[in-house]
């Protein structure tokens, strides 16, 4: 293992899925923490976040990943706020089956109140799109089995700097956007609360360090 903790041996594919409004570039930051200091082949799924269909959309991920795997023994998945609920699909239905890890980001898989909030005003559903109405503003009972050679693991933020806020009133640990108690659902393998707002999350490098950590080993790091 290098200083920088570059695992030696080939590199294991990493598939990013971004958010609301994006295209993939805000992962330019991850992207490269995770190749160039942890070691990863990192690939970004581009897809329609204001149109198309949810599952067709995860179906497309997961023949993506597969592609992405190749001959690599694992491939793993990390999914950004809409990215993770998308993401959560093509792992439920398409890659159960296939060794990895899974990470997502300030991800509201238990819903999301202030997207709620925020579909509720006409003028604003055509700018959020059919997604956010469907896989975060009503709950969707999502639960991880956890019974196959894949696993889920959740990373929330507590710093209060986002507009959700103006869509739901928090009483609880948020990120500016989703709250906490949101991106939990029952049967994750892991989940960790980290000081960062809900896109300055990708950003920061604790959370590159934790995503690596996660997708080596299947857990968070924990300190003292």
């Amino acid at each position: 293992m290098s200083r920088q903790g570059v695992m030696a041996g080939p590199r294991e594919p990493v598939v990013l899925v971004h958010g609301l409004w994006m295209i993939g570039h805000e992962f330019s930051v991850l992207r490269h923490r995770l190749q160039a200091r942890h070691g990863f082949d990192v690939h970004v799924f581009a897809y329609p976040s204001l149109h198309g269909d949810a599952a067709e959309i995860g179906a497309d991920l997961a023949e993506f990943a597969r592609r992405c795997a190749g001959g690599a023994e694992r491939v793993h998945v990390v999914g950004h706020s809409l990215g993770g609920a998308i993401a959560y699909r093509a792992v439920e239905r398409g890659l159960r089956d296939v060794p990895g890890h899974t990470v997502v980001m300030a991800s509201p898989l238990n819903g999301c109140r202030a997207a709620h909030g925020a579909v509720q005003f006409s003028v604003l559903r055509s700018l959020l799109g059919p997604h956010v109405l469907q896989e975060l503003a009503q709950g969707c009972d999502r639960h991880w089995t956890g019974d196959g050679p894949r696993t889920l693991g959740a990373i929330a933020g507590s710093r209060r700097v986002g507009i959700g806020q103006f869509f739901a009133h928090f009483d609880e640990e948020n990120d500016g956007t989703v709250a906490v108690a949101e991106t939990v659902i029952p049967g994750l393998t892991d989940h960790l609360v980290l000081p960062h707002s809900h896109i300055g999350m990708l950003f920061a490098t604790d959370v590159a360090d934790q995503v690596a950590h996660y997708l080596r080993h299947g857990r968070f790091l924990r300190r003292g």
